[in-house]
């Protein structure tokens, strides 16, 4: 029972603190002409100087944490001077309204541990990247919030069946080598793309393919089956994943971090594709997939579950009951009860086959699309970036429109706003900034400017979904100093994708 409670809280805290967005590549980057991590966003993207290096581990990092249906807003309110959580009957707040049909709770990290670019000539360009990813997500179906919020049921006269199919569980740990090039076939095409291959040390994940919940006040009933894989540096895998079997597996007893090798537990590849096609001098049309590709976990196990019991005497919860005197919401009691009365349903329904060896998991396939009008020379940018993301057999998509202006090689600088994200409150900036022989660029898609005071201690972004920013810092050479100027607007300009 503690174990299964200390298990929730984490994936809840989990969830929680992961607060938009589709993935860590930034959109905002696309406008920013001289930073020469673009080509990440599509490999036909050509830095505009003749090399770069990044430096070991400190040259490029790119986060994403988000949602894609809930803001602080959306959780926590002021109401006549107090401030309390939306669940919180007082509140007279519908959170389910705020709820999207499936919710994306993701996060993602990529390093840079090493990579260096050059030209080989006028038409050509190559790059090798060496890269640290992280990739974690959990997609959450409605169904689950309206059993949740609904509490456990919306009609006492009948059965309530919410269905809760596609729910989903992914995190993967894995380095990538990448190897690309680039070329430009007159002043119209340029195509490119990257070979990876993969390293996997870590996995963990679960696919729900049918599951529902049946509820009335005399019993919770479930039913459904699904998969459950884990991959990582393990002297030996649980061999079930029945409550009986799994309680009773110690995790830190069964890591082996003894040598390098234990972190090498599946192998994989992928490729990047992309094109850039300029048909006239003063518009740009670019398109690209990345991680098109898949690891083979070797070293992991994955197990078919089934999920078949009824717990009764449940009756209804009523969030009234957790409110006190005051109005505020006790959120951990109810956490509690909630969680007692799954403990009878987890240990009698979860059944699994044994562990079989061995498994493969695609990548997360993205396509990134871009329109963007170049003016005056390259001196002004008006763009429409999309970027979609095919996560557990569902797609999410982001649209930036953004505005860049590029008075020199040596300083760019755009903003951006995101229309599926930007709930009207914040707005994409970025920097791309030369010092001597160094190149410094910064961008996010969601940079606050709305926030509010949460218990009188801290303030937080009050209408913003997550997180989505990029940090770079590459040594660079060969750069042209071409200056611009008004008055040369109407001189063919220099390609720079």
């Amino acid at each position: 029972m503690k174990r299964m409670k200390s298990f929730a809280l984490i994936c809840l805290l989990g969830m929680i603190s992961l607060g938009a967005t589709a993935q860590s590549e930034v959109a905002t980057t696309y406008f920013l002409h001289n930073a020469p991590y673009r080509h990440f966003l599509n490999p036909a993207y050509e830095p505009i100087t003749e090399g770069y290096l990044y430096l070991p581990a400190i040259s490029h990092i790119s986060l994403n944490a988000g949602n894609n249906s809930f803001t602080v807003k959306d959780l926590i309110i002021n109401k006549d001077g107090t401030t309390m959580w939306t669940l919180n009957p007082l509140s007279g707040v519908d959170l389910l309204s705020a709820i999207q049909d499936n919710t994306l709770i993701n996060a993602d990290l990529n390093i840079a541990l090493f990579g260096f670019g050059w030209r080989t000539s006028k038409q050509g360009y190559f790059h090798v990247n060496i890269n640290e990813r992280i990739d974690a997500g959990v997609t959450i179906p409605k169904g689950l919030f309206n059993f949740a919020l609904g509490g456990g049921m919306s009609d006492l006269e009948q059965e309530n069946i919410f269905d809760m199919s596609r729910l989903g569980v992914q995190a993967q740990v894995y380095s990538e080598l990448a190897i690309g090039y680039s070329r430009t076939s007159g002043k119209i095409w340029t195509w490119g793309f990257k070979v990876k291959g993969l390293v996997g040390h870590g996995y963990a994940g679960l696919n729900a393919t049918n599951l529902s919940l049946t509820a009335s006040p005399e019993q919770w009933s479930v039913q459904g089956n699904g998969s459950i894989y884990m991959a990582g540096p393990f002297k030996e895998y649980p061999t079930r994943f029945d409550a009986a079997t799994f309680d009773n597996y110690n995790f830190k007893e069964q890591l082996a971090l003894t040598n390098a090798l234990s972190y090498f537990n599946g192998y994989g590849g992928a490729v990047d594709v992309g094109l850039s096609v300029r048909p006239i001098k003063y518009l740009n049309i670019s398109l690209a997939f990345t991680d098109l590709g898949a690891i083979y976990w070797l070293n992991g196990h994955h197990y078919d579950f089934a999920l078949s019991g009824t717990y009764s005497g449940v009756g209804q919860l009523n969030y009234s009951d957790y409110t006190d005197e005051n109005g505020q919401f006790n959120g951990q009691q109810l956490g509690d009860t909630v969680l007692a009365r799954l403990q009878g349903v987890y240990e009698n329904a979860l059944t699994s086959t044994d562990g079989q060896k061995g498994f493969l998991v695609p990548l997360t396939m993205k396509m990134n699309a871009a329109v963007e009008l170049n003016l005056l020379n390259d001196i002004f940018g008006l763009g429409v970036f999309s970027k979609t993301m095919l996560y557990n057999n569902r797609l999410f998509e982001e649209v930036t429109l953004g505005v860049a202006v590029r008075p020199a090689s040596w300083f760019n600088f755009g903003v951006s706003y995101s229309f599926l994200n930007g709930k009207w409150s914040n707005i994409g900036a970025g920097l791309g900034l030369r010092l001597g022989p160094f190149m410094i660029s910064v961008a996010a898609d969601y940079v606050p400017f709305v926030f509010a005071a949460y218990d009188g201690k801290m303030v937080v972004p009050y209408r913003t979904q997550g997180i989505n920013a990029e940090l770079g810092l590459s040594l660079v050479w060969g750069w042209k100093q071409k200056k611009k100027s008004l008055a040369t607007a109407d001189i063919e300009p220099a390609a720079t994708n």
